[in-house]
């Protein structure tokens, strides 16, 4: 096996490593929609035993609570269902549905502080009511607020779900109100009752397709690009810089995602444009790769008569690390980490020693994030 080859595929084990915890996360929970309506009433009943208890920070009962050790005890002593233990590991577990298809026994997530990230969750118990363990505010502790409530409904962020839906009259309220409005509207003609069903589908549509947009995050980044090591020398060395503009799916827990970067490359002298496919894992690591466009004739680090050039496919795998971000405006601002690997070859197409391919491909880039939720616009 040439020796590009090898590195690349180190490196793309060691990103293989990183992912299977998170694929291992997503359990999906099978059971019928019978069973599923059974199961939620008997987490939102055993919920309300709790109400009144005091909050208190890393509290998970049965005498206090914070907002994710409420979550995480009831499930699991109600219906036998361990979640992650924090806010933001519950986020990451569940599935994000839209208001409308939101149901008693559903997660309803908020986002309550400066920074911007997952900070609050309550259990959704029915008719816009969640019961959760507030920390400040008039009332605190285990108590049932509104999501009408003027500060709930500005700082609302998403409904999320780890059981699967049970479509039933009692606890979906959008069928609670269909199902009143059927029986109100029993003797309408049969051309008023087509006019309202072709109403209905076109409104499921639009929410179905302002669902998808509202979950689409988009960012972009500037950053230095730097490395340690040439073929010839232990040091400091400017690598160039790059840019990115990317895009990512936040509907799932493995967020897919697309990027192009424009980066210059000082080490060799060129251009590079890759296309990128990505995943996020959460708020903090993104795993990339795709093929390299690239302008103009690299050279060897160091030796710019050592004439050398990209691989187009395999091009680049990198991964990414960011700090909590903070808000500015409706943006959100982190540093932003990331290690990546090009692949370069003699001219010939052949492969490079181990040493000048992993000192030439190998680099890293420390710079600027700013996200944009679509959310937040639409």
């Amino acid at each position: 096996m040439s020796t590009r080859k090898v590195v690349f595929y180190t490196f793309a084990f060691f990103l293989f490593v990183l992912i299977v915890p998170q694929l291992c996360a997503q359990n999906e929970i099978k059971m019928s929609t019978g069973e599923a309506a059974i199961t939620r009433q008997k987490l939102v009943d055993y919920s309300k035993q709790f109400i009144g208890k005091p909050y208190a920070s890393g509290g998970i009962g049965p005498n206090s609570f914070d907002c994710s050790g409420l979550i995480f005890t009831v499930s699991r002593e109600s219906i036998g269902v361990q979640l992650p233990r924090t806010t933001k590991a519950i986020y990451n577990f569940c599935t994000e549905v839209s208001a409308s298809e939101r149901e008693a026994g559903d997660l309803v997530f908020f986002k309550t502080t400066s920074s911007g990230q997952i900070s609050h969750v309550g259990l959704y118990i029915g008719s816009n009511q969640f019961i959760h363990a507030a920390s400040d505010g008039p009332n605190t502790g285990v108590i049932i607020s509104s999501l009408k409530e003027s500060y709930w409904k500005s700082h609302y962020f998403c409904t999320r779900r780890y059981l699967p839906a049970s479509n039933s009259e009692l606890l979906v309220d959008s069928r609670k109100t269909s199902s009143t409005a059927e029986n109100s509207s029993a003797s309408s003609s049969a051309s008023s009752k087509s006019t309202r069903t072709a109403s209905s589908s076109n409104q499921v549509a639009g929410t179905s397709n302002d669902s998808f947009f509202r979950s689409l995050i988009l960012d972009a980044s500037l950053s230095i690009d730097w490395s340690m090591v040439t073929p010839d020398y232990f040091r400091l060395n400017c690598r160039g810089f790059d840019t990115m503009i990317h895009a990512r799916y936040a509907g799932k827990t493995l967020q897919p995602g697309v990027g192009a970067y424009i980066r210059y490359d000082a080490g060799t002298d060129n251009v590079q444009l890759p296309l990128v496919f990505s995943l996020t894992m959460n708020e903090f690591v993104r795993v990339f790769a795709g093929p390299v466009i690239s302008l103009g004739k690299p050279h060897l680090p160091g030796d710019s008569d050592y004439k050398i050039k990209n691989s187009f496919f395999p091009g680049i795998i990198g991964a990414a690390f960011s700090t909590p971000s903070f808000q500015v405006g409706k943006t959100f601002v982190s540093f932003v980490q990331d290690i990546h690997y090009t692949v370069f070859n003699d001219t010939d197409g052949a492969a490079m020693s181990f040493s000048k391919s992993l000192t030439t491909g190998l680099v890293l880039a420390t710079g600027i994030r700013v996200t944009l939720p679509l959310n937040s616009v639409l």
